[in-house]
């Protein structure tokens, strides 16, 4: 018998404009041992099918037909009651967001405590102790809070209270979305193993195909809430039958292929950014030894030509410490930072702000919810003095066009808007200052595939039709090859190899940088993890 049986299932969200149809006449079985990837960008209808199989789903969404069999049994029309007695102890939830997951004000042995005494099992310390030691962590984590943990560690947490109890079941939902490749591979080996030990069943879900190539026995790929193609993982990828499917295959940046490199700099090209000798420590040590810096004597240059500059990094490697302070936004410890040739504090803050903008990794959070998207797009203008009512309105539909999005969005409220429209607009507000530099950091990590390139096309366009140069800050060794025309390879605030990202990434010389590339899964399940590089 299959663990989980999912025919025939319709789900829609009841509006007042009349049913919105998010599932339609879906139909999945998945055994015991077995892992299924389910696939699909944005809206495709992967997570509410998962909220469904959970009985999550709130109003104004509802099962409107079909069954949801786990175990035989029939999960359709069963209360809040019945499915938490369900929840964790037969089909167990793996989210993507472990810091939104884990309370901040609990200690992890606190978190585990809770998820097993809910359901009447044992909680003392070595329990806790040996689901920790189940994927990879020690005891000493239980008395920590989340916030002292990394973002692996967090969501092996997450894993820990996931098995605590053995469920037949396991639905990860894009578990490693914000993780760096080196933490992700960690991460879906953790998860994959405890699987394996209990013999349960999995639903992966998320648009990553590389991931999917290297995770999953069969796939299931989802568009507009309609399954369009469900097969072993080897057939799918070697030969797809649904156009959309081999899209998302291409989709996928492979270093060698469709690299996007600019002109070389001119030889005689003055300094835009320089780093000399930067270091950038945080917090101080009364007693013992200082803290190790986040960045340790960095030297960088990013010549006054349009240039994009990848820096990648696990994470805590210094990454984002590199674009805060090219920001304006941290001073550091050490070290000069020039903008122009000249000393960064002696640049008038009303010219450089306008000069360096920002591309921030969540889009969600980036708008205020209680303005439209046209408010938000006019405080630049407003805060420069650049342009009020009717040439502010003309300005801000030319910047949503340069970006490849219709202008009536300014009409609409952040939510109404897609993770990737919002995305464009963060890009469109910049652009409205005519920057000089750009700096994006991880703009692409919470975006679905076709939309991932779609924003890598824009920043090499930005580069290319105005001038502007981009420090693209990522952990994604393939997309930092497929826009950079120089990269910078950073462990713990160390730069352990940069130039050309041909040179560096076809033929490196840093085992680090190996290590990276090792880890990067590739959309082909004949091309093993461990080797895939």
């Amino acid at each position: 018998m299959s663990v989980l049986e999912i025919d025939n299932l319709h789900v829609g969200y009841e509006l007042a404009a009349g049913t919105l149809s998010a599932v339609r006449d879906l139909s999945l079985s998945l055994a015991a041992g077995e892992r299924l990837g389910l696939v699909g960008e944005s809206g495709s209808g992967k997570t509410t099918t998962a909220l469904a199989v959970m009985g999550l789903l709130r109003a104004p969404g509802r099962v409107l037909g079909g069954q949801i069999r786990l175990d035989g049994q029939d999960l359709v029309g069963l209360d809040d009651r019945a499915f938490a007695a369900l929840r964790l102890a037969r089909v167990a939830y793996v989210p993507q967001g472990a810091m939104n997951a884990l309370n901040p004000v609990l200690r992890v042995s606190d978190s585990i405590t809770h998820a097993l005494r809910d359901h009447g099992a044992p909680a003392d310390a070595n329990r806790i102790a040996d689901l920790l030691a189940q994927v990879g962590l020690g005891a000493d984590v239980a008395r920590r809070f989340p916030h002292e943990l990394s973002g692996g560690m967090k969501q092996r947490v997450c894993i820990a209270i996931a098995i605590s109890l053995g469920p037949r079941l396991i639905i990860a939902d894009e578990p490693t979305s914000a993780l760096d490749v080196v933490t992700q591979k960690q991460v879906m080996a953790t998860l994959r193993q405890a699987q394996d030990r209990l013999g349960s069943a999995m639903i992966l879900i998320g648009h990553d195909m590389g991931l999917m190539a290297q995770c999953v026995d069969r796939v299931a790929v989802m568009r507009d809430g309609l399954l369009v193609e469900e097969g072993p993982v080897r057939r799918v990828f070697h030969a797809p039958e649904a156009p959309y499917t081999a899209e998302l295959i291409r989709s996928v940046p492979v270093i060698g292929q469709d690299r996007r490199a600019g002109t070389a700099a001119p030889a005689a090209a003055a300094d835009l950014l320089r780093f000399d000798g930067v270091e950038m420590r945080y917090g101080k040590s009364l007693f013992g030894p200082p803290p190790a810096p986040a960045l340790h004597k960095l030297d960088l240059v990013l010549p006054d030509a349009p240039r994009i500059l990848s820096i990648v990094g696990q994470s805590g490697s210094g990454k984002t410490t590199i674009g805060s302070i090219a920001l304006g936004l941290l001073a550091p410890s050490a070290g000069r930072v020039l903008w122009r040739g000249q000393p960064l504090a002696a640049t008038p803050p009303q010219t450089f702000r306008r000069e360096v903008q920002a591309v921030f990794q969540d889009p969600y959070s980036t708008f205020n919810p209680f303005y439209r998207v046209a408010h938000a797009l006019s405080v630049p203008l407003r805060r420069f003095g650049l342009a009020t009512g009717d040439a502010a309105r003309a300005l801000m539909e030319e910047s949503c066009r340069a970006v490849g999005l219709d202008p009536s969005l300014l009409d609409r409220f952040a939510h109404q808007l897609s993770g990737g429209q919002r995305q464009r607009l963060m890009v469109a507000r910049a652009l409205m200052l005519r920057p000089r530099l750009l700096v994006a950091d991880e703009p692409v990590s919470m975006v679905d595939a076709s939309m991932r390139a779609a924003i890598l096309d824009l920043l090499v366009d930005l580069r290319d039709r105005y001038g502007i140069s981009v420090l693209y800050i990522t952990h994604d060794l393939a997309t930092a090859w497929r826009v950079g025309d120089d990269i910078l390879v950073l462990e713990r605030g160390h730069v352990v190899e940069q130039g050309d990202p041909d040179q560096v990434l076809r033929a490196p010389s840093h085992q680090y940088t190996r290590l990276l590339l090792d880890s990067i899964p590739m959309p082909d399940p004949d091309r093993p993890w461990s080797t895939a590089a």
